[in-house]
């Protein structure tokens, strides 16, 4: 044989074709495990968990750092303030357009779990400078939830606690809970916080 003749063998030929049958079959089963778990999000009895992460989510993209008051004292500077003994977490982001005269596009945002109804909730509040406690609106609920848990984004890892300093703000926030008996986890990235 000459060493200067090119092609594939037969064996060569057979092994590509098994190669590409394999590949094949493992973009087939991701597919239809995608597919399953859009279907799970958008089906009509359960299109309340697509729009609590869609509401979560616009809230997430206006994230803005700025000093709160309560009682007239002001409040720990912080991008995300985690409250785990209240199951809450709170920060101040810019929302969508004012829907009434007198409020202002930046609000603060709360989401609270409730473990005795077991209710995953979304507040927004109008008091940037409450001299008393502020006056929170409920914006979005899902129910029933369990076993909720958050993860903060820090670095290449995910933690129980968001960073606490101003300058080293966190990539991600990361909620994992059950809905009616089934797991769900809703990711959300956060814009690029550095000064």
């Amino acid at each position: 044989m000459n060493s200067r003749q090119r092609g594939l063998t037969l064996i060569e030929l057979m092994v590509a074709m098994a190669l590409t049958v394999v590949l094949g079959l493992l973009l087939a089963a991701l597919v239809n495990s995608w597919l399953q778990v859009r279907e799970r999000l958008v089906t009509a009895e359960r299109p309340s968990v697509l729009s609590f992460c869609l509401a979560l989510e616009s809230r997430f993209d206006g994230i803005s750092l700025r000093q709160l008051y309560e009682q007239r004292l002001p409040l720990p500077l912080a991008w995300l303030d985690w409250q785990a003994s209240l199951h809450q977490l709170q920060w101040t982001a810019l929302s969508a357009w004012p829907p009434s005269a007198g409020t202002t596009r930046l609000q603060r945002q709360r989401l609270r779990y409730q473990p005795d109804t077991q209710q995953l909730a979304l507040y927004s509040s109008d008091d940037l400078y409450a001299t008393g406690t502020p006056r929170w609106v409920l914006r979005e609920a899902l129910a029933p939830v369990a076993q909720v848990q958050l993860s903060f984004r820090q670095g290449q890892r995910w933690l129980a606690y968001p960073s606490q300093i101003a300058a080293q703000p966190n990539l991600g926030v990361r909620i994992d809970f059950q809905y009616q008996g089934e797991p769900y986890v809703c990711t959300f990235a956060l814009p690029d916080l550095r000064p």
